[in-house]
């Protein structure tokens, strides 16, 4: 009998691989399965059994091919991953408006610039005048376009904000979820793989959106911080993430955890980190900047055409309206003015005059005081704001194609050791079968032996 049984339990184990070995060749293609291995241990003879080889073979569990440092590269790659290629997608989409010649401020001026050369020629030609008009629209039209185009991306932006927000809390309240099960099947004996594998890719899912910290504690609990310290996940509890808008668009973070609520930092990292900082170091001084060229740019022209005539010898009449708080846009054009009243010239009594325009068209050389960039022509603000956007994005793109190889590279290297080889498993099938063909064999030989000791009786 003790063949029998030394066979019944090799044929067990050796199906208890094969089942194994199917399943990991089932989930081969499955995003963040780790293969599993059934760990066996020989079963020894029993106590007083001089002569025993032993009583076989057992399966002592079925576990995961899992390197806890391989796993933890994954998710310190994804924070940077998220983090640098969120900051892009807008960055792309920012330099390209920019950058357009039909949208971009530089040729807004150099057109604006062009008309006001051209009237110099005949300064009191009605046509010629009207160009100046049309090319002082087109001019506002870019700016306000431009103003309301950061708006909706800021507008987006904090849309995608709460977004992330949102699944942070629900990934919380998973890992928290998986805790509990993973604790529960264990008790039970089951098999917690599966599990294992949802709470490992919940996690990589919240890395790619902050910068957080993982430890396990002596139940295998995942309990997750903050890089700061502050807790999402302890055990089965975690943590809830609220956004607030503040006075003048600004918004602010809080993180409640076991009833206990706590101001957060936006230097989030991740995803959401990005989108902060994207808001703060691209946008805001971006529209401050513009805001300020508008603002300068209008203060300098009205003020030159004040001191100059019209075609009817009275004082100038401001051209350009600031209004930098409006939602259409911070730049406009006087609605009443009329093409006689443009202010070329220095002398009311001398309407040909065209010394004011000289001094108007001067205005383009002329240093102002633009917010984020100091003393500067309008033509060089534009320049710089284009240039300034375009290195960002630069350095941007090559961290995020660094940190897109370093995730890549952390992905393989995980899947080196966790993930699944078909090649190794076929290897494993074709050897599981043999074995267990082999001890169904050892089994019926044994059962032929116990035949033919009782024919003997």
């Amino acid at each position: 009998m003790d063949m029998i049984n030394i066979g019944y339990s090799g044929a067990s184990a050796a199906q208890v691989q094969l089942n194994v070995t199917a399943q990991n060749t089932a989930n081969a293609m499955m995003p963040g399965y780790t293969r599993q291995v059934a760990k066996t241990s020989t079963m020894g003879a029993s106590p007083g059994a001089l002569n025993s080889a032993g009583n076989g073979v057992q399966v002592d569990s079925i576990c995961r091919v899992s390197n806890p440092y391989l796993v933890n590269q994954v998710w310190f790659a994804a924070t940077d991953y998220g983090y640098y290629t969120t900051q892009q997608q807008y960055l792309t989409q920012l330099e390209t408006v920019l950058s357009d010649e039909n949208s971009s401020l530089n040729a807004g001026f150099d057109n604006f610039f062009a008309a006001l050369n051209a009237a110099s020629t005949t300064p009191d030609d009605p046509a010629l005048r009207e160009q100046v008009l049309s090319e002082a629209n087109a001019l506002a039209l870019r700016f306000n376009n431009t103003t309301r185009y950061i708006h909706s991306q800021s507008s987006e932006i904090v849309s995608q904000q709460q977004a992330t927000i949102s699944q942070i809390n629900t990934l919380t309240v998973g890992i928290a979820d998986y805790n509990q099960k993973i604790a529960e099947a264990e008790a039970n004996g089951d098999n917690p793989s599966a599990l294992y594998d949802a709470r490992d890719q919940m996690v990589e899912q919240l890395s790619g959106m902050v910068d957080i910290q993982v430890n396990i504690d002596d139940r295998g609990n995942y309990n997750v911080t903050l890089q700061n310290g502050q807790p999402l996940v302890s055990g089965q509890q975690s943590a809830t993430i609220k956004m607030e808008s503040r006075s003048g668009g600004k918004q602010s973070l809080t993180l409640t955890f076991a009833g206990t609520t706590s101001n957060m930092t936006m230097a989030t990292g991740g995803s959401l980190g990005a989108l902060f900082d994207y808001q703060h170091k691209v946008l805001d001084p971006l529209t401050g900047t513009i805001n300020s060229i508008a603002q300068q740019f209008t203060t300098a022209v009205n003020s030159q055409l004040a001191a100059g005539y019209d075609l009817n010898g009275n004082p100038g009449a401001p051209l350009f309206i600031y209004a930098g708080d409006s939602p259409d846009g911070p730049l406009m054009i006087n609605p009443d003015i009329t093409p006689d009243q443009l202010a070329f010239s220095s002398a009311p009594d001398a309407p040909g005059n065209g010394n004011n325009l000289q001094a108007l068209i001067g205005i383009a050389g002329q240093p102002l005081t633009i917010a984020n960039l100091g003393t500067v022509t309008v033509g060089s603000a534009c320049t710089s704001i284009i240039s300034n956007i375009g290195i960002y994005s630069r350095q941007n793109q090559t961290e995020a194609e660094s940190a897109s190889n370093v995730y890549s590279e952390a992905q393989n290297q995980w899947s080196s050791v966790s993930g699944v080889s078909m090649d190794e498993e076929a290897v494993n099938l074709i050897a599981y079968t043999q074995i267990y063909q082999a001890n169904l064999k050892v089994i019926s030989t044994g059962a032929k032996i116990f035949d033919s000791v009782l024919e003997m009786f």
